[in-house]
Parts: structure tokens; C-alpha cells; sequence
């Protein structure tokens, strides 16, 4: 939830100043938000999180799962969504997620996740 939250703040965000330049950037025409779900093995799915918005620089793309990194204003966002996604995906799912994007082109976020869950057994 916490990504398309933020694919949906990318689109409403694109259509007033860019937080990344001071240049206003026209409006997205079409907004969209685009899902996709791919079977990679038989055992690793695939998901894509991907708008047409802002896109995210390279400075910024290298600290969007770091604990209170936002780049939200002040009292809208706290920071901590996409470094619990990166968390649960990782951790708790044996997962990864990656950011992919260009300034003024959009993003994607994609999400691996293992279909079958290897558990860890600890002995007593």
C-alpha cells in the first residue's frame, strides 16, 4: 500500500512545481499507474509499481528505504513507508525491492518475492 500511495502522491505531485527543480512542469495529460504481475521461476513472482509522475533523481533514489528519509512537506509524510516495505519484503519474505527511475519520465518499484517461504528451524 505504502508504494502506490506514493505513485499516487508522484501523480498529483505532477502536476505543480517539481520538488526536484525549480522549473514547473506541465501537467500529466493522462495520469496513470500501471500494475504488473510476472511469474519468473516457478517459484518468484514478480510485481511492478510503475506512474508516468516526476520520476526520483539519483541522489534521492539512493536513500528512498532509509528510516525517516522523506521527501514529502513537513506533517504529510514521515518517511518510515517505504523503509517497512523494504523491511517486510526483505526480511520477513526472503524478497527484494528496487527502485527504478528517471526524472520527468516516472518510476517503478519492483517487488520479488519467493513464492514458497524457506523457514528458517531453530533447534531448541
Amino acid at each position: 500500500m505504502n508504494i502506490l500511495v506514493n505513485a499516487i502522491d508522484a501523480l498529483e505531485d505532477s502536476s505543480v512545481t517539481s520538488r526536484w527543480t525549480t522549473k514547473k512542469r506541465l501537467k500529466t495529460d493522462n495520469p496513470r499507474i500501471y500494475i504488473r504481475t510476472k511469474l519468473l521461476t516457478p517459484n518468484q513472482v514478480t510485481i511492478g509499481i510503475a506512474d508516468n509522475g516526476l520520476g526520483i533523481p539519483e541522489n534521492v533514489k539512493k536513500q528512498l528505504f532509509n528510516p525517516f528519509f522523506t521527501t514529502k512537506t513537513v506533517g504529510k509524510g514521515t518517511g518510515m513507508g517505504l523503509a517497512i516495505s523494504h523491511q517486510i519484503i526483505t526480511e520477513r519474505h526472503g524478497g527484494s525491492l528496487e527502485c527504478i527511475s528517471q526524472p520527468g519520465v516516472g518510476a517503478e518499484f519492483i517487488i520479488r518475492i519467493p513464492l514458497i517461504q524457506q523457514r528458517q528451524i531453530s533447534n531448541p
